[in-house]
């Protein structure tokens, strides 16, 4: 089978896009810093409240990247997807993940720290798009500079220390690895923007800095005692807060948690408080389930004196997650983020992601029927209606689903680019380019795989996915096809058309 494309290749067709998108005017809805006042947080004189959904892959794709590496760092196309679908779902925030740290075990994969005060200019070119476009969809963002563990492919302060040429656990003690760590934050914020000129330091799309993720799992993912590591790691934020406050005075500054609460919350350099509420883990540890009271304690911990937000939260049901929110939003917490938002792939589908072996899988926007088994869809429905009752504001009215998609030869099938916000495709078929179109497919959909656990590791899922076949096609004669999104609001325009003989 010989499949042709009508009028230019894929990449012309995706240069065309991209150049027609640049060429439109730069639409800018972050236009001031988010600052505190007490426990509160701002922007001017308004208090800013938000729900979202986290974006671990935002920065850079942790999972189900192609053996060439090709689709390690997302490109504009699906940083859009997740921007879009957070903005879709009523969120004014995300989190990204941590920068990852180059390791050995990772065999060359491509990482933000390459090595002792080296960094991949690649990577950071992601992450400036990143910043870039959360301007045109009035979302901000969490950074978290480095993780407390150990992940494939993103590593963390073990790593870290690694560079430096020390062993496990002098990130946290040693002056030379506390220096080169001063080394990168200064890259960090001093960094121009290749995008949109602005220095990371002035950037009002950040809306703040968080020292790490989850330094609380330092000890005990390394079977340490708690009591004699959590000095030390409280001393390091302490004494990084400091610095980092010095070097960007304009962002809050978010802690990792692992320490004492009471010391972050006298201490000058941290501004928000953060919490991971997880009724998955918290059972698994054989902790409570329920996350609302979790909630509840942290905020009258901070209540008058920093703002607290539940920058993780999930893995939970529906009822626990809506208890949740009910907290966050009554009890003046100023926001809260689901875990976890994937985005479309650039060359076909989706990427997946289970947590673990969990019963939730990752969050594809507006949820689809292969989700049932943990109410995907009925879950994010909820968070859209939160994330507007926070602001005290009625639910919009869902918009169509955009941009158009791509339609792809694959294999024996086709897969395409898809829509963000569509809840279903279209496809047709025609015997000549002009026409007349049939349609062949009425409620395809592109979110196809249930059993994420088993499908992740896979080497299957490091590539797109056949979403269709055409069985009933007339093989005796050239076929041409063409494809729309749709939703409840409306449909997409219609993708390239495509030959197939």
């Amino acid at each position: 089978m010989k499949a042709m494309w009508m009028g230019m290749t894929l990449v012309g067709l995706l240069e065309c896009r991209s150049l027609s998108r640049a060429a439109e005017p730069h639409v800018d809805l972050i236009k001031a810093l988010v600052t505190r006042k007490e426990d509160k947080l701002l922007v001017g004189d308004q208090e800013f409240r938000f729900f979202g959904l986290d974006a671990p892959n935002i920065q850079q794709n942790e999972n189900q990247v192609r053996d060439d590496r090709a689709n390690r760092f997302p490109d504009e196309y699906e940083i859009r997807d997740i921007l879009g679908g957070i903005q879709r779902e009523g969120g004014l925030a995300t989190r990204t993940f941590s920068l990852s740290v180059a390791s050995p075990d990772d065999h060359g994969m491509p990482v933000y720290i390459t090595g002792q005060r080296t960094y991949h200019e690649a990577a950071f070119q992601c992450l400036d798009r990143v910043i870039a476009l959360a301007h045109e969809y009035n979302v901000r963002l969490i950074i978290p500079f480095i993780a407390s563990q150990s992940f494939a492919s993103v590593r963390g302060v073990d790593e870290f220390s690694a560079l430096s040429g020390k062993p496990k656990g002098s990130f946290w003690t040693d002056e030379a690895v506390k220096n080169d760590f001063k080394h990168f934050l200064d890259f960090v914020v001093h960094r121009t923007n290749t995008v949109n000129g602005i220095l990371y330091k002035n950037d009002p799309a950040i809306l703040c800095w968080q020292l790490g993720n989850e330094f609380g799992s330092y000890p005990s993912d390394r079977g340490l005692k708690f009591d004699e590591w959590s000095p030390k790691i409280l001393a390091w934020s302490l004494e990084m807060a400091a610095y980092l406050k010095r070097a960007d005075p304009n962002h809050l500054i978010m802690d990792a948690g692992g320490v004492d609460r009471t010391q972050l919350l006298a201490d000058p350099h941290i501004d928000i408080i953060s919490d991971h509420l997880y009724e998955y883990w918290s059972k698994l540890g054989g902790g409570p389930s329920e996350l609302s009271p979790m909630a509840r304690r942290s905020r009258e911990e901070c209540k008058g004196k920093k703002p607290l937000v539940v920058d993780e939260f999930g893995l939970a049901t529906v009822e626990n997650v809506h208890a949740l929110m009910d907290t966050i939003r009554e009890d003046g917490i100023s926001g809260g983020l689901m875990w976890s938002i994937r985005s479309h792939r650039r060359d076909g589908g989706w990427y997946y992601h289970n947590e673990g072996g969990t019963p939730v899988n990752s969050f594809h926007v507006p949820g689809f029927p292969v989700g049932f088994a943990y109410e995907e869809t009925r879950l994010l429905d909820l968070l859209r209606q939160e994330a507007y009752a926070i602001r005290g504001l009625g639910i919009p009215s869902v918009e169509r689903p955009t941009p158009a998609p791509v339609l792809m030869p694959k294999g024996d099938g086709f897969t395409w680019r898809g829509s963000t916000g569509a809840e279903a495709y279209i496809l047709e078929r025609a015997e000549s380019p002009a026409g007349p179109w049939r349609v062949i497919a009425s409620t395809l959909e592109d979110s196809v795989i249930a059993d994420v656990k088993s499908f992740e590791p896979t080497p299957a899922a490091g590539e797109a996915l056949v979403l269709y076949h055409d069985e009933y096609r007339d093989k005796s004669h050239i076929n041409y096809y063409r494809l729309k999104g749709v939703n409840i609001a409306g449909e997409t325009d219609y993708s390239n058309v495509i030959e197939i003989k």
